[in-house]
């Protein structure tokens, strides 16, 4: 059970990273987290400027933290950069330390092809429920956990043990980006090389007609490109985005969508739409818009509990 600390040289916060709705094999337990990462267990605590950690493997240590939790981030500096009128700049200074965090791939991928269209609790428990029947088992501290089941799993499971997991409509998606990622369709290190618009455009595009990552929209490519390819512009919108968006930047909205919005505020966003209101929110916040999105998600989330 290896044992380390971070010493924390800029902002961050634990707290407000790990509850922010990027990951979802995280869970808190009295004043540790503890994370299934890199096919291990990570439990962490922050003490002010030191992360005291404990790992299940010795490739879960310091250099493995820093990175994932992309510690290195001047977060002062993109802070500045976003921070461009009062509203934004109560999101920055609520949730200061928030930071976005470096995952795996393909984990990435297919978790946030079943977080569509579905709220962070049954995200999390469709997660857990692929991870319970497709990963690797091992044990860590007595407690018995999964890893994140590899694309060859998913792409091998029957159709109808898939449905069991409960993943309704996503099902059949999901095989087939795992099998696309299984047969090499998709090269996440091309993918993370190239400039924002082109990775995203890799990752939507279409071979003899087909899209080869079917159930790959915009906002998912979006999240896979910000959570794991560190495209810090790309901007995820979804129905809660584009509402605090037209509260608070009605400018940046095509017209007829703001109409909607105000309207109805669970109008669809179409795929016209998303991609006039990513590039006006882009070209806004600039190079650092994913954070600005990240913040802005949890001031908005912070409202509804109000």
């Amino acid at each position: 059970m290896p044992a380390f600390t971070v010493r924390l040289d800029s902002p961050f916060s634990l707290e407000h990273t790990l509850g922010s709705g990027q990951v979802f094999r995280w869970s808190r337990r009295d004043e540790w987290w503890y994370g299934l990462v890199a096919d291990g267990v990570l439990k962490i605590k922050q003490e002010v400027d030191v992360l005291r950690c404990e790992s299940s493997s010795d490739q879960i240590d310091p250099s493995f933290v820093t990175r994932y939790f992309r510690l290195g981030d001047d977060l002062d500096h993109i802070i500045a950069a976003i921070a461009k009128d009062d509203g934004m700049t109560r999101a920055a200074e609520r949730f200061y330390g928030l930071r976005l965090v470096r995952q795996d791939r393909w984990e990435c991928l297919a978790s946030f092809v079943l977080a569509t269209n579905a709220n962070i609790p049954r995200i999390k428990k469709m997660v857990a429920s692929i991870c319970d029947r497709y990963g690797r088992p091992f044990d860590y501290a007595g407690t018995s956990y999964r890893s994140f089941p590899t694309s060859r799993a998913l792409a091998e499971a029957p159709g109808s043990d898939l449905a069991r997991c409960g993943l309704g409509y996503r099902a059949p998606f999901l095989k087939k980006v795992a099998a696309s990622v299984e047969d090499g369709a998709v090269d996440f290190d091309a993918v993370a090389a190239l400039p924002y618009e082109g990775a995203r455009a890799l990752l939507l595009q279409e071979l003899f007609g087909e899209k080869v990552l079917l159930g790959v929209g915009p906002k998912v490519a979006d999240c896979v490109l910000l959570y794991s390819c560190d495209k810090d512009e790309a901007f995820p919108i979804d129905v809660w985005i584009a509402r605090a968006l037209a509260r608070s930047y009605p400018k940046l909205l095509p017209p007829p969508l703001l109409a909607r919005l105000r309207r109805d505020g669970k109008a669809k966003i179409s795929a016209g739409d998303y991609s006039r209101l990513s590039g006006s929110v882009r070209r806004w916040f600039g190079e650092y818009a994913g954070y600005a999105q990240q913040y802005l998600y949890m001031a908005v989330r912070d409202q509804e509990r109000a």
